[in-house]
C-alpha cells in the first residue's frame, strides 16, 4: 500500500512540473524603419508617408510552427505574411511598402496558426 501512495505522489509531482514547463505562446511586435543585426532599428509610433518601407519585427516564444503578420490601414487588411518559427524563442520580420494612400492609423497584428492575436502594434503614417 505504501508503494502505491509513493507512486501516486511521484506522479502528482511529475505532472506539476510538466504543466509548469508548458508555457503558453507569447509574442511582442514593433514597427521600425530597418532591421539591423537581427533587431529592429528606428522603432516609432509615427512615420512620414515618404518613408518608403516599414518593417514589422516580432519576438515569439513557445509558438509551434508559424506566425502570421497581418498589416492593417484603419480596419482594412492590407496583407498577410506567414513566417516560419523554428525554435522555442524566435525573432522574425516582414515589411510593407508605404505610399501616400496609407496616411492615417495603421496596425500590425501577430497571429498564431489558428488566427489568435498574440500581439498588436498601432502606428500612424503622416
Amino acid at each position: 500500500m505504501r508503494i502505491v501512495f509513493s507512486c501516486l505522489a511521484l506522479l502528482a509531482v511529475a505532472s506539476a512540473f510538466a504543466v509548469a514547463a508548458e508555457e503558453p505562446p507569447s509574442a511582442t511586435v514593433v514597427v521600425c524603419t530597418s532591421i539591423q543585426d537581427n533587431s529592429c532599428a528606428g522603432a516609432a509610433a509615427k512615420f512620414p508617408a515618404s518613408i518608403g518601407k516599414l518593417w514589422g519585427f516580432s519576438q515569439v516564444s513557445n509558438v509551434p510552427d508559424k506566425i502570421i503578420h497581418v498589416w492593417f490601414h484603419g480596419d482594412k487588411e492590407l496583407g498577410r505574411v506567414e513566417l516560419p518559427v523554428k525554435a522555442a524563442h524566435w525573432r522574425t520580420w516582414s515589411d510593407i511598402t508605404v505610399s501616400k494612400d496609407l496616411v492615417g492609423p495603421c496596425r500590425l497584428e501577430v497571429r498564431d496558426a489558428a488566427g489568435k492575436v498574440l500581439a498588436s502594434y498601432s502606428f500612424t503614417i503622416q
